[in-house]
C-alpha cells in the first residue's frame, strides 16, 4: 500500500501542471483504467464495494435514470422533467422529456420505460400514457426519488447481443469480458454531445498498474486508494469523495456469539483511532453508526471511543465462546485489521481467530453507501448487511436516528469506519470534476491536445 501511494505522489507531481487552456475542445479518445474485470455489463450483488463503483460508473455513462439526486438530497431533472405524488406518497406521477432515443434508435417511450421499472419491482404498479408515468404502491414511498436514481434504477434494455442499450452520453460500440470496454460519443443525447469522441477503458488493472500507467502517460484516469491524497497533499489531480463506503462487522444468523452482551462488549472494546491513523494512514472518520455524519449530522451522538471497563462489566457472567473473524482477502487492508481488533477483543477477554477457513462468527467486510439520501442508504445499507429492513416512519432527523437506533440495538452490526474513494486524472485531461459522492461526470471532460 505504501508503495501504490508513492506511484500516486510521483504521478501526480509529474501532471500536476495548470489546466492550461479554458477552452473546450471535443475529439479525442479518453483513456481510464479499472480493477474490476466483469464478464457481463451489470450491477451485480455481492461484490466488493470497488466492483460496485467501477459497474455504477460504467452505467452511469450509457444509461439516465429519471431523476438525479444531488449532494444536497434535492432531486434534480434527468429523463423525468417534473414529478408530484399523493399526500401518502403512495402514487407518483412523473412527466418524461420528448424526443429522447435508445442508442440503437428506438424511442425511449414511457410504455417502454414502464415496462423496464415495473419488471424490476414486483411491489409498484407502473402505467404509462402519452407523457406521463405512474407510480403507485400499497405502502408509502417517501424516498421514492432518491430510489430512482439508484445505479440499479437505471433505464437499460438490452440489444440482441445482449450489450446495455441506454440513452446516454455514451454507447457500446465494444465488450472484450474482463479486459476492455469502448464507448462512443451519443451525437444525440438529450443532455448535448460529450467533448470526448470516445472512452476506452481497460478493465482488471491492479491499483499499481494504475498507477504506473498514469506516470507513463499511458492513460487518462485512475482509481486510487485514498492513501494517495495524504500522500500528494491534496494535489488537484487526486480527487476523494464524501466518506460513502462503511467498514463494519456483521454477525451471521448462526453466529456463537448468541449473546447480545457478547456484541456488545466487543463493540465497546474495539479502539478504532489507532487503527484508523497507523493501518488506515489517517483516511476515514471512526464511526459507531452506519450512516456518515455529513448525512444525518447526528453520527456522533453513537460514541465510537473504546471503553474497557464498560465492556468487562457488560461481558461478566455471559458465556463467552470462541469465535471466529473473516475478512474479505481481496481487502489489501483487511487481514492487518482484522488481526487488531482480535487483539483488542483478548483485552476484555473475547478469543477472536482470524482465519478464512471454516464457518464464521464475525466478518470483516466493507459496504457501499449508495445515495446521499439518507433514509435510502439506510435501507440499502440493511439490505447489503443481511439486516431486517428500518422502518422509517416520518420524515425527520428523529425518525431517521429511532431507525438507525433500532438497527444497532442487537449490535448484529458493528459500524467501524466510513471511508472516501479517490481517483486521479492525468495531465492532459480538463473540466475533471467529479462529484462528491461517486459520479466521474465523463461527459463534461475534455481533452488537451497532445503536443507531441
Amino acid at each position: 500500500m505504501r508503495r501504490i501511494a508513492f506511484l500516486f505522489l510521483a504521478a501526480a507531481s509529474l501532471l500536476g501542471a495548470a489546466e492550461g487552456a479554458t477552452r473546450p475542445r471535443y475529439g479525442g479518445t479518453l483513456r481510464v483504467m479499472l480493477q474490476s474485470a466483469p464478464d457481463s455489463l451489470e450491477l451485480r450483488s455481492g461484490g466488493t464495494p470497488g466492483d460496485y463503483w467501477d459497474a455504477a460508473r460504467i452505467v452511469a455513462l450509457i444509461a439516465d435514470n429519471l431523476v438525479e439526486i444531488d449532494v444536497a438530497t434535492h432531486a434534480q431533472p434527468a429523463l423525468a422533467l417534473t414529478w408530484q405524488n399523493d399526500l401518502n406518497g403512495k402514487r407518483w406521477q412523473f412527466t418524461l422529456r420528448r424526443g429522447v432515443k435508445f442508442h440503437d434508435g428506438g424511442a425511449a417511450s414511457v410504455a417502454i420505460i414502464a415496462q423496464i421499472l415495473g419488471e424490476r419491482h414486483s411491489d409498484w404498479t407502473v402505467r404509462g400514457a402519452g407523457d406521463l408515468l405512474t407510480i403507485e404502491s400499497d405502502s408509502p414511498m417517501p424516498s421514492l426519488l432518491a430510489e430512482l436514481a439508484l445505479p440499479r434504477n437505471a433505464i437499460l434494455k438490452r440489444s440482441a447481443n445482449g450489450l446495455p442499450v441506454g440513452t446516454g452520453a455514451f454507447r457500446v460500440t465494444d465488450f472484450q469480458p474482463g479486459k476492455l470496454l469502448k464507448l462512443a460519443a451519443n451525437e444525440e443525447s438529450w443532455s448535448g454531445r460529450p467533448f470526448v469522441d470516445a472512452v476506452e477503458i481497460e478493465l482488471g488493472r491492479s491499483q499499481r498498474d494504475q498507477a504506473i500507467a498514469l506516470e507513463l502517460g499511458k492513460t487518462d484516469l485512475i482509481e486510487a486508494p485514498p492513501q494517495a491524497t495524504a500522500a500528494n497533499g491534496g494535489s488537484q489531480r487526486v480527487r476523494t469523495s464524501l466518506p460513502v463506503e462503511l467498514m463494519a462487522l456483521i454477525f451471521p444468523a448462526n453466529s456463537k456469539a448468541q449473546d447480545a452482551r457478547v456484541r456488545e462488549a466487543l463493540a465497546l472494546a474495539i479502539d478504532r483511532k489507532p487503527i484508523q491513523s497507523v493501518l488506515l494512514k489517517g483516511i476515514g472518520e471512526p464511526t459507531a453508526s452506519i450512516l456518515p455524519n455529513w448525512m444525518t449530522g447526528y453520527s456522533r451522538v453513537f460514541p465510537a471511543q473504546a471503553n474497557l471497563q464498560r465492556a468487562k462489566v457488560v461481558l461478566a457472567d455471559s458465556r463467552q465462546p470462541a469465535l471466529t473473524l473473516s475478512y474479505d482477502p481481496r481487502d489489501s487492508q483487511a487481514q492487518l485489521i482484522a488481526e487488531r481488533i482480535a487483539l483488542n477483543a483478548r483485552e476484555i477477554g473475547i478469543t477472536l481467530r482470524v482465519s478464512l477457513s471454516g464457518v464464521a462468527d464475525v466478518s470483516l467486510i466493507r459496504i457501499v453507501l449508495p445515495s446521499s439520501d439518507p433514509a435510502t442508504s439506510l435501507r440499502e445499507a440493511a439490505r447489503e448487511l443481511g439486516l431486517q429492513q428500518p422502518l422509517v416512519h416520518g420524515g425527520s432527523v428523529d425518525d431517521l436516528y429511532q431507525a438507525e437506533r433500532t438497527l444497532l440495538d442487537e449490535h448484529t452490526v458493528i459500524p467501524l469506519f466510513h471511508l472516501p474513494v479517490a481517483s486521479v486524472a492525468g495531465a492532459r485531461v480538463r473540466n475533471w470534476r467529479p462529484g462528491p459522492t461517486w459520479n466521474w461526470n465523463l461527459s463534461d471532460v475534455w481533452l488537451e491536445a497532445d503536443s507531441r
